[in-house]
């Protein structure tokens, strides 16, 4: 009988150090205002919904939009993304 030769799978890969996690600068739920974006130049102020890694998902205050940018809000659905550096925390 032949012997069968089993080798053992090893695993090379270098296992990555722990990386130290960076907080975000905002947070779900947290008010911000924008300045100015390309499509609402006007700026406004929201809500933030979801944070990616170097932006935010904000839900539009449709009161903080000027009437004549209503229908740009409508194509937005009432939501913008934007960078981290385009938006400022307003404290509650």
């Amino acid at each position: 009988m032949a012997e069968k030769k089993v080798e053992k799978k090893i695993d090379k890969r270098v296992p990555k150090e722990e990386e130290e996690v960076e907080p975000k600068p905002f947070d779900i739920g947290d008010r911000v205002h924008v300045k100015k974006t390309a499509l609402l130049p006007t700026g406004f102020d929201g809500q933030v919904g979801k944070v990616y890694e170097n932006s935010i998902l904000i839900d539009i205050d449709a009161d903080s939009v000027a009437e004549a940018r209503s229908e740009e809000l409508h194509d937005l659905h009432g939501r913008v993304i934007v960078r981290f550096a385009e938006a400022t925390k307003l404290e509650a």
